[in-house]
């Protein structure tokens, strides 16, 4: 007989022919790949690109509080570590409101290249552009953010700016 039963005194009832055996077992052996799949590195792109879409608005916003949340602690910045979310919102104020150029309305990103290190590790390359309420670019620079993944989250664990340049009218 080609049948598993749970009850062998009762026949047909409550069992399970080789065929639906062979197809509970495969089942069971793909669930932990689905179950514990790895992102692809397209949604890890799509992933790190939304939060850094996020991070940006939240600077045009002068968000302090939500800029703070997306960094893992501590975290260095521009080469000085900071392990507080208080410290990183007073600094981006102090940035924000008297080291960006006059007239800065909002950021538009126009490229952001990817190196993926690891499953967990990412180095993103942010190339943006600042402009004013007259949609007249302000500003073209870059910076570099090393995003980590932990507790499931992707968060920067250093954020650097690297190139700057200034519009001359």
């Amino acid at each position: 007989m080609n049948s598993l039963c749970y009850y062998p005194k009762k026949r047909f009832t409550n069992c399970i022919n080789t065929k639906q055996m062979k197809h509970l077992i495969i089942a069971l052996l793909f669930l932990p790949m689905i179950s514990f799949a790895q992102e692809t590195e397209e949604q890890i792109k799509k992933t790190i690109t939304h939060e850094w879409l996020t991070y940006s608005k939240a600077f045009e916003l002068k968000d302090y509080n939500k800029i703070a949340e997306f960094f893992h602690y501590p975290v260095i910045l521009s080469g000085k570590s900071y392990s507080s979310k208080k410290t990183v919102m007073e600094t981006y104020k102090e940035r924000r409101e008297k080291k960006v150029q006059p007239g800065y309305k909002y950021s538009l990103s126009d490229e952001i290249k990817f190196i993926k290190i690891s499953n967990e590790l990412v180095i993103a390359e942010f190339y943006y552009s600042r402009y004013n309420a007259k949609y007249e670019k302000l500003f073209s620079g870059s910076s570099i953010g090393t995003y980590k993944k932990l507790d499931g989250k992707w968060k920067m664990s250093e954020y650097q700016s690297v190139g700057e340049q200034w519009i001359r009218k």
